[in-house]
């Protein structure tokens, strides 16, 4: 009864056919960078070495800006309200039960080791989506030519689940896929310095550049008078000029390039990842330990059904208590959370192990990774046709 209430079955009505082409047209987009991204490094236009600098650009300036900005202008035009402060919150709660759910049923079902590393990427897989280039692209593929601020509210959400996902991915998603790893000895006065270090090092990846992006913005918009210095204002009617809006504009402006710059890299890292997990299958004599097939299965149930219906039962939850609005009133809100339920794993993973110099296990993710994007636009569209007609979002 609680998913019959919130979505509807497709049917062949004008509504759910304009979804399902906005939808389809979304993901065909994603599938031709794809191409783009795959032909580009098979004629060696991008190497490992070009997307890791174009990956660290994106992800330490262009993003924050980018998401900065759009929290920004979301906030002065409606201000902080109850539902987008409780977004962090649903983030952080779906997550972490979404692991529990998956390592404690879902990986037994399928006979996977949650504590070897392939399945403790498994689990991870199926905790943790793509919150940021993914939805934002698609979001961007559907809502460009909507009227209104439909794609400014729609970039708001994706950043204010960044806020709770972000923290959360790092610190718990870091360790629950290296599994303790890294052993040191502290005998000595020198390295219990380096530890203390490497813990403020750790600290400080509780906050990556997006987080501190999206926490930058709703400081300067929540605050009258630093608002009013970087962003035109309106007070009593007369529009004032803001002293210092070139910086606001020169990072809103740079900040467009985050989302095609960030596709583009995720297209190019995949092909990467899939091309040299070939080679090493090639070198080593050894299959992996869990089907391809099996793990497949597992994070596609996780993904694209167990998570999703995780995530309406948790908005559920919060609008019975009258923290969020229904899908009549705060429509985009439904929409982001439950499409951000249903992206495929965070392909960050790949980049947890290639730092823990793991790179026989790291290739092996990117392999699976690539296999899972190749085959996620089928339910990703279903679920993006069924949410835009029952959230009744103009495409």
């Amino acid at each position: 009864m609680l998913i019959k209430s919130l979505l509807p079955s497709l049917t062949s009505s004008p509504t759910t056919t304009q979804a399902f082409g906005a939808a389809g047209q979304a993901m065909a987009e994603l599938f031709t960078a794809g191409c783009i991204g795959s032909t580009c490094v098979k004629k060696d236009y991008l190497n490992a070495n070009i997307v890791q600098s174009l990956s660290k650009t994106c992800f330490s300036i262009l993003l924050p800006m980018f998401l900065s900005t759009s929290i920004m202008t979301t906030v002065e035009k409606y201000g902080l309200t109850k539902s987008s402060l409780a977004i962090p919150l649903v983030a952080i709660t779906h997550c972490m039960t979404l692991y529990m759910i998956s390592r404690h049923v879902l990986l037994p079902i399928f006979g996977i080791d949650d504590e070897s590393v392939e399945g403790r990427a498994t689990n991870v897989c199926c905790a943790f989506g793509n919150s940021g280039v993914v939805p934002m692209i698609f979001a961007e593929a559907l809502f460009r030519n909507a009227g209104g601020d439909v794609l400014q509210k729609a970039y708001s959400q994706v950043s204010l689940y960044l806020i709770g996902w972000s923290p959360v991915f790092w610190s718990f998603g870091r360790n629950a896929l290296l599994g303790g790893l890294v052993n040191k000895s502290s005998s000595d006065y020198k390295e219990q310095q380096l530890t203390l270090m490497e813990r403020l090092e750790s600290l400080k990846s509780l906050f990556p550049p997006p987080v501190l992006g999206v926490f930058f913005g709703l400081v300067l918009s929540s605050i009258p008078f630093l608002r009013c210095l970087v962003m035109d204002c309106s007070p009593e009617g007369a529009k004032k000029k803001a002293p210092l809006g070139v910086l606001f504009n020169s990072c809103q402006n740079l900040g467009r390039a985050a989302n095609p710059l960030a596709l583009l890299v995720l297209t190019s890292s995949l092909a990467l990842g899939n091309s040299n997990s070939k080679l090493a299958a090639m070198d080593d004599q050894h299959h992996e330990e869990i089907p391809l097939i099996r793990r497949w299965t597992c994070v596609s149930i996780a993904r694209f059904a167990v998570s999703p219906i995780l995530m309406i039962s948790l908005l559920k939850l919060v609008h019975g208590f009258g923290i969020i609005g229904s899908t009549t009133s705060d429509p985009m809100l439904w929409f982001i959370l439950i499409l951000q339920a249903s992206m495929p794993p965070a392909q960050n993973s790949v980049i947890m192990l290639q730092v823990a110099e793991k790179t026989k296990e790291a290739s092996s993710l990117a392999r699976f990774l690539f296999v899972m994007y190749a085959t996620a636009m089928i339910p990703v569209v279903i679920v993006a046709t069924i949410l835009l007609e029952k959230c009744n979002l103009t495409v």
